[in-house]
């Protein structure tokens, strides 16, 4: 088996399978955004304040109604005098100043209270989308807000509440604050587009009652969205749990990115160095986090060796080319410091009164330009050692309080430590002074000292699997072997180098049909590999990749006889498309003890297939055409026009297949040998998703009892599905287009509809070889055995005859007989219903069981527009008692109250009796069949319950449709 045949079983471990989501009432429950929390850090309370008598030099005159005040937008003239071209906020007519304000991109609203001026910033929106607009101000839906490491403090949140009720609705109502919604803007919109009322339950719970719009402007209201205002009180992870009773789709989300903790910074190390027991070397990293974005600007962190052999070297920043200072140390950041941490911004000194603790200097960072929390890792200070015992190092890092009164009385700052200018006993001091609580103090390994000193680094990369263009930078790695003490690299010998992760990348300029490689075979190609001239070279040959084993080369060096302290290697390579994380490189010399291994980038998967739903068949019984599977570009056009994606089944045909794409792209789709082709006809705008579904195989139902795996390759899959993409290597022809063919019409553009897979039956292997798999993509089960007969029934006895009603008060049914109900007319039929020909999701579909229609009571009442749980008005209630039965309840408020058990085939009646204000039992109506549970769901006798309600009911069996109306 061919290496690459061997990675097709590996890659098949990065496909992705799930089930089809269940489909359910409300659209979806979602927060606009995570963001960065620690503990007792509060969201959407007051970000600033400042006294109503601050001053505000204008800046812009935006309209008649604002003025802009240092990006402040305040109502013009209200509360406001100007003098010498400033304005003056002042008490008068500065209870409420609506307004926006600049902070992060994120809306404040202004509020003046007790004379000072408040700043509500938003950081967080939920959002709650239905699929039933509520369309009048008396309908509502209850949300339920509870939360998880989080409060909602009653001064704080009221504070905020009382202003937007002030300056939105008027007075508070029930201690309730009214809240315009947000919908899709960050302050407040008109009262039409609906309105939320927040009330505070407990410390970590809200009640939110969602309503219509109001007056002339009602208006159906689907979408409804509101700032959220809380304090992280633990750490962990803050979530939010979001419940209601039926109407929106119930959650829990969580609220911060990563875990909230009680500091402001972390640090950790890790990546040890290899240093020599005689002679200089460097450490490994030293990554510094911040928990909250600017933290680390200003900061001095102290970094203490455990070892009196291993010592800071004393170097200042070395001069570059340019004539600039640099670090003679890496420095390497991550996401809201990336870019913001340069060399200028990070100072490493060494104490003079202990060369074992040296202190890493930040400042001057543009934190103004920082949007989110970063990361910043030091690799490389330099040390020495002198007859060094041979083990592990350890360091410790610390976070240095700048402000304590040790430090502040002998003026020892920042800047003093940085510019080295501290005499012996200021450097005692500072080497023994506490540290800050804003840190946890960080130890761990950040060298090793052996006795001869090689280490292997590299200019790390970040590629996409399979995606290689030679034109352009990002693939080139630069894998760098030291050797301090000259021992190994002085002797000639092999190195032979191993990529996890991804292949070594071909030189078009040295392909096979090169007249200098006569003797090259289809099996090989020629990589890019180069060393540094002046201490080794290598012949062209070691550049001679075998196809089956692309991640490997085997380099003889020469030229090394008079010994060097460093090697370095060069090459491009692409990434493994089955591949997610750490590309490492391992080093092997015939001189060496033992191999070297490092990280030189990461890689991520071109795309991401997933199996949405499966195919399910029963032996010996057709089936239809079903299953899902999409692939989702990780980058916009990594799909190339006239690439090919080919599916195959195992033992197994497909007949036929539904494919789409979006986002711009174009593809067109055929069966060829049983096998689909999918052919990129034009590129994506945006990443951009294939969808295959309704998947239809030849022979479907009689397909052996197993379990059956799906195939994923071809060129859309990417240039390197196969690990190789180049011109005249025999697999980089199995990407869509069969060798033959590849021979005859190399140059021209081929159809999809000219390839003919059955044609080239030796190349459809060599496409598979390297495909994803998606497992279980087909299953076939046995048909269960048949159950045995069934008992003769019992007949049913014939009921007994009821009594008349008892007469109730003329009003019970209303002037048109319909118990108060609107006149409506609804059909459901398999899992649809219509309400006055407006088409309805419901839940479950009309059941024929022993000659008798049964619904689902729970979406009869939901088609009525009567709610779940409700204290007044019509209301559906469903209970178990004691012994397991269902008992489900629908009240017509002072008309008629109709109840259904499961197992009973009785639907007992109680009627208003206006004289009494009580309702009283006037019989049951009784079917042939009881109400039942079947899938989770409470059946009920369709006539029965329909004519309860005022209903005249009849059954289509053409179409299988319960019909119900009360019109006429």
């Amino acid at each position: 088996m061919k290496l690459r045949q061997k990675l097709a079983m590996v890659l098949a471990a990065a496909m992705m399978t799930t089930s089809v989501p269940m489909v359910t009432l409300a659209k979806s429950t979602s927060l606009t955004q995570t963001i960065t929390l620690k503990k007792d850090s509060t969201v959407g309370y007051a970000a600033e304040t400042a006294t109503t008598a601050a001053v505000y030099e204008v800046t812009t005159s935006v309209g008649a109604d604002y003025i802009e005040l240092n990006n402040l937008l305040v109502e013009g003239g209200k509360g406001l005098y100007t003098t010498d071209s400033k304005y003056y906020v002042t008490t008068e007519g500065a209870t409420v100043l609506t307004a926006k304000y600049s902070v992060d991109s994120t809306a404040v609203n202004m509020v003046a209270e007790d004379d000072v001026l408040h700043a509500f910033k938003y950081n967080q929106y939920l959002t709650l989308s239905i699929d039933i607009p509520i369309t009048s101000s008396d309908d509502a839906i209850e949300v339920y807000v509870k939360g998880d490491k989080i409060e909602f403090e009653e001064d704080l949140f009221e504070a905020w509440g009382k202003h937007v009720t002030e300056a939105k609705q008027g007075k508070v109502v029930n201690s309730a604050i009214q809240l315009n919604n947000f919908y899709n803007d960050t302050t407040g919109i008109t009262t039409k587009e609906g309105l939320i009322i927040i009330e505070r339950v407990g410390d970590d719970q809200l009640k939110l009652t969602l309503t219509g719009g109001i007056g002339p402007y009602e208006k159906g209201v689907d979408d409804f969205r509101l700032p959220l205002v809380y304090k992280v009180t633990d750490t962990g992870t803050p979530k939010l749990e979001v419940t209601g009773n039926g109407e929106i789709r119930e959650a829990t989300l969580v609220l911060s990115k990563g875990e909230a903790g009680d500091k402001d910074l972390k640090a950790t190390i890790s990546s040890p160095k290899i240093i020599p027991t005689d002679d200089d070397g460097e450490l490994g990293k030293i990554n510094i986090k911040e928990i909250l974005k600017g933290t680390l600007n200003d900061k001095v962190f102290r970094l203490t060796l455990d070892s009196s052999d291993v010592t800071f070297k004393d170097n200042d920043k070395e001069e570059n080319s340019d004539g600039d200072d640099e670090n003679p140390f890496s420095i390497d950041t991550g996401y809201g410091l990336i870019a913001k941490v340069e060399d200028e911004n990070v100072t490493f000194v060494r104490s003079d009164d202990d060369d074992a603790i040296g202190y890493l200097i930040f400042d001057n960072i543009d934190i103004d330009n920082v949007t989110a929390p970063g990361d910043v890792s030091i690799e490389g200070i330099d040390v020495e050692s002198e007859n060094a015992s041979v083990g592990d190092v350890s360091a410790t890092v610390e976070l240095i309080d700048l402000d304590n009164s040790e430090l502040t009385a002998n003026n020892i700052t920042l800047d003093e430590i940085k510019a080295d200018g501290l005499s012996g006993d200021e450097w005692s001091i500072l080497d023994t002074t506490d540290t800050s609580d804003d840190m946890e103090k960080a130890s761990g390994v950040i060298a090793e000292v052996k006795e001869h000193g090689l280490s292997m680094s590299a200019d790390k990369v970040n590629i996409i699997g399979g995606k290689y263009d030679p034109k352009e930078d990002g693939y080139e790695v630069t894998l760098t072997i030291k050797d301090a003490t000259k021992e190994y690299l002085k002797d000639n010998g092999n190195l032979e180098l191993i990529l996890q992760g991804a292949i070594f990348a071909p030189d078009a300029s040295a392909a096979p049909n090169n007249p200098s490689h006569d003797d090259a075979n289809e099996d090989t190609y020629y990589a890019k590999i180069a060393v540094s001239e002046s201490n080794a070279e290598i012949d062209d040959n070691d550049k001679e990749i075998e196809e089956d084993e692309p991640n490997i080369a085997e380099l003889r060096l020469r030229g090394m006889d008079e010994g060097a302290e460093e090697l370095q290697v060069k090459f491009d390579i692409i990434g493994n498309p089955g591949s997610d994380g750490d590309i490492k490189v391992t080093a092997e010399g015939s001189k060496w003890e033992e191999p070297l291994t490092t990280v030189i980038g990461t890689v991520s998967q071109p795309t991401k297939i997933q199996l949405v739903e499966n195919i399910t068949l029963i032996e010996n019984v057709k089936a239809d055409a079903g299953g899902k599977i999409t692939i989702t570009e990780t980058d916009d056009k990594m799909f190339e026009a006239d690439d090919v994606i080919a599916i195959r089944l195992d033992e197994l045909d497909i007949d036929d297949a539904d494919v789409e794409a979006d986002n711009g792209m174009v593809v067109d789709s055929k069966i060829s040998d049983g096998c689909l082709l999918i052919q990129v006809q034009r590129r994506s705008n945006n990443p951009a998703t294939i969808t295959i579904s309704d998947i239809k195989l030849d022979g479907t139902g009689y397909i052996p009892v197993g379990d059956y795996t799906a195939y994923i390759g071809g060129q859309g899959i990417h240039a390197a599905n196969t690990f190789i993409n180049f011109e005249d290597s025999k697999s980089s022809k199995i990407i869509g287009t069969p060798d033959e063919l590849n021979k005859d019409d190399k140059d021209d553009n081929v159809n999809i509809e000219e390839v003919n897979l059955e044609d080239y039956p030796e190349d459809i292997d060599e496409i598979f070889a390297a495909a994803f798999a998606l497992n279980n993509f087909v299953v076939s089960e046995r048909a269960p055995e048949p159950e045995a007969p069934a008992p003769t029934p019992t007949p049913t006895p014939t009921p007994t005859p009821q009594p008349d009603p008892t007469p109730q008060p003329d009003d019970v049914k209303g002037e048109n007989g319909n118990y108060g109900l609107k006149d409506t007319k609804i059909t459901i039929s398999r899992g649809a219903a219509t309400v006055d020909g407006k088409l309805v999701k419901v839940d479950t579909a009309p059941r024929n069981i022993g000659g008798t229609t049964m619904v689902g009571v729970a979406d009869i009442a939901k088609l009525l527009g009567i709610q779940r749980d409700q204290e007044f008005g019509n209301t559906f209630t469903y209970h178990e008692e004691s012994d397991g039965t269902g008992v489900v309840t629908i009240r017509l408020e002072d008309r008629r109250i109709v109840e259904a058990k499961t197992g009973s085939n009785k639907v007992s009646l109680s009627d208003y009796n206006s004289l009494t204000g009580t309702y009283k039992s006037i019989g049951e109506l009784i079917a042939a069949q009881p109400s039942q549970i079947i899938d989770g769901r409470m059946f009920v006798p369709m006539r029965q319950i329909g004519e309860s309600l005022g209903f005249k009911v009849s059954w289509d069996p053409s179409t299988a449709t319960a019909i119900f109306t009360n019109i006429g």
